[in-house]
């Protein structure tokens, strides 16, 4: 089993890498927000707001509805004698192609530099009026271009109103897609800017990617929230912002520019999730809508008055207002949790060496248990490519959207049913394979071992921060034991914890409950989450079921040593006994599956002295 004075010592490596990350830490160059009144006017605001509302209801993307809100935007920016454009394009949606615009509009500045103020003018499926779903934030985008038209500003000014934000920031990208963004200092997102009963000011600074918004980007708007509207800004911890980095979902507007590298993030007010049907006017609140809107004008200034040199979005987190962490740090201190596994596989191979000991039938005993988790992927993939699941390949699915509150659970119980039949056939051929070739448990361990390195090496190419999710493998495994399940299964299992932990961080932060498991699977369907990533994670699945089912199945030669030493009663000599406890402490592990023991799987005798040659009992 693995030497914990080892597993021990390699934490100082561990320990070493966390001080020199936290050796990094650094001060966030936030701008200043200046203390003059802001000017966003909230009754014309509001005005457009309920002209949006009621004139245009039902505004989901490729409508008649959305169409003609953005003619009518069109016209009101136009009046503004800003320099306003129109960028169509196709994007499919539900199986069918739609066409959708994005309407801009540009106050040029003095400096070279754009800040983007942007909105979706599109509203959910299943909504009436979209309300605060967001014809808040196309209103706060339209008073903010009035309020700029008219103060001075040093950079350029670039108004957005996307469509498709329902259905996976779909304006947002292609803008990205279609246009330089070399020069853009910063993106602020509008949405949902007026719900009533609003405790704070809610924020979004991820994307689709291991990217977020740099800390002065979150931390610009404390200030602004606080002297604009006294709001309090709702920022995210250390611990929430490292999930995010791991699990990347965000599906809102600033999400492209985010995964782009650019500063990004979405201002909002901080309300209960409601359902589209019920998103009238009664649901919004000019008050509110007036404390987000100036919050929005007051950190605009901010930007455009600040220093033109700062970093864009990465992975650099904030462990408080003053201290950030940079991303390389972050990954250097998550290695580091890698550090006593690696020794301990390192030393339980040498072992398996000198002993002789097997691992070519660990890795097809490996195999099998991957196998039936590769065939449902392999369902999956298939079921994808031929139509039968919905896609959106690279589109993060909104958590409000409807297919998320509509779990087809015969769809997965048939999933279910392949995955169960694939692993029954494969338990049998891997039973079939220690009659014949017997399996040393503790190569079992060390391919279990030696596949969690590679996968969280894999795992970092495809998204760094994402080893989070196997940390808590590569500090528990090595402490597993054989024997009852407490000691076995138990710390093998809570490896995985960080996966449930995520389940439950999304269930609640994106109000979606039991139904969690669903917008995940939605994710895997339409290959938002890479295939490869999904591979993986198939992988260490099935590695942790082999690892437990081996440590608490198997028998192990301290297990063996007892029950040899228990048996001895009265009348055996002293010789037998000796014998005994030589063969009980010395024998080589077997697999279960074995009625009579063979030494590692291999005819000959050891030689060395760490194995010496077992005692035939009589």
């Amino acid at each position: 089993m693995p030497n914990l004075r080892v597993y021990r010592y390699a934490w100082v490596v561990a320990l070493v890498l966390t001080v020199v990350g936290l050796f990094t830490l650094g001060t966030p160059d936030t701008p200043v927000v200046s203390t003059e009144p802001a000017t966003f006017d909230g009754e014309r605001a509001m005005l457009d707001l309920t002209t949006l509302a009621e004139e245009f209801t039902g505004r989901v993307a490729g409508s008649d509805a959305d169409a003609r809100a953005a003619v009518w935007l069109v016209d009101a920016l136009e009046r503004l004698d800003l320099e306003t454009h129109i960028d169509s394009f196709t994007a499919s949606i539900n199986g069918r192609d739609v066409p959708l615009q994005n309407v801009w509009a540009v106050a040029r500045g003095t400096t070279r530099g754009t800040i983007v103020i942007l909105a979706n003018r599109d509203s959910p499926p299943r909504s009436t009026q979209g309300a605060d779903a967001n014809a808040s934030g196309t209103a706060t985008l339209l008073e903010l271009a009035r309020v700029f038209s008219l103060l001075g500003h040093e950079h350029t000014l670039l108004f957005l109103s996307t469509d498709g934000d329902a259905y996976g920031a779909l304006g947002a990208r292609d803008f990205v897609e279609r246009h330089e963004t070399d020069d853009v200092l910063a993106v602020i997102a509008l949405r949902r800017t007026a719900g009533k009963d609003a405790d704070g000011l809610a924020l979004d600074g991820w994307g689709p990617t291991g990217r977020a918004a740099p800390p002065w980007l979150w931390l610009v708007t404390a200030p602004a929230a606080r002297r604009a509207a006294n709001l309090d800004a709702l920022l995210p911890g250390f611990g929430t912002q490292v999930l995010r980095l791991a699990v990347p979902t965000s599906s809102g507007s600033q999400g492209p520019f985010v995964a782009a590298g650019l500063p990004g993030i979405s201002l909002g007010a901080a309300t209960e999730a409601r359902d589209p049907t019920t998103d009238t006017l009664d649901a919004v609140s000019a008050e509110v809508l007036v404390k987000v809107g100036r919050t929005a004008e007051k950190a605009i200034i901010a930007i455009d008055s600040g220093s033109d040199e700062r970093p864009g979005s990465g992975g650099t987190t904030f462990v408080r207002r003053h201290r950030t962490l940079p991303g390389a740090s972050l990954l250097l201190v998550l290695v580091g949790l890698f550090a006593p596994l690696g020794a301990v596989a390192l030393d339980l191979f040498a072992q398996c060496r000198r002993r002789h000991v097997r691992l070519g039938p660990a890795w097809v005993r490996s195999v099998l248990h991957i196998a039936p988790w590769f065939v449902v992927v392999g369902i999956i993939y298939v079921s994808n490519v031929l139509g039968l699941l919905p896609r959106r390949p690279g589109a993060v699915i909104p958590s409000e959207s409807g297919l998320v509150d509509d779990p087809r659970y015969l769809r997965v119980a048939i999933l279910v049913v392949a995955l169960l039949l694939a692993y029954a056939y494969s338990t049998a051929v891997e039973r079939r394979l220690v009659r014949r070739m017997p399996v040393d448990p503790r190569a079992t361990v060390v391919v279990a071992y030696v596949t969690l390195l590679v996968i969280a090496l894999l795992v970092f190419f495809v998204n760094p921060y994402s080893v989070l999710l196997v940390a808590p493998a590569a500090v528990l495994w090595p402490l597993a034991r054989g024997g009852t399940w407490t000691r076995s299964i138990l710390p093998v299992y809570l490896g995985l914890g960080m996966i449930l932990l995520a389940l439950v961080f999304f269930a609640l932060r994106l109000d979606l409950g039991f139904d969690v498991w669903w917008y995940f699977f939605l994710l895997l369907e339409n290959r938002t989450i890479p295939m490869s990533a999904t591979l993986l994670g198939a992988v260490f699945l099935a590695t942790a079921g082999m690892l437990a089912q081996t440590l608490h199945g198997s028998s192990w030669p301290e297990d063996r040593r007892r029950a040899r030493e228990g048996a001895v009663g009265p009348g055996t000599s002293a010789g037998d006994t000796a014998g005994a406890s030589q063969t009980g402490a010395d024998a080589p592990a077997v697999s279960s599956g074995d009625s009579e023991a063979r030494p590692n799987g291999d005819a000959r005798p050891h030689r060395d002295a760490e194995a010496p040659a077992p005692v035939t009992q009589t």
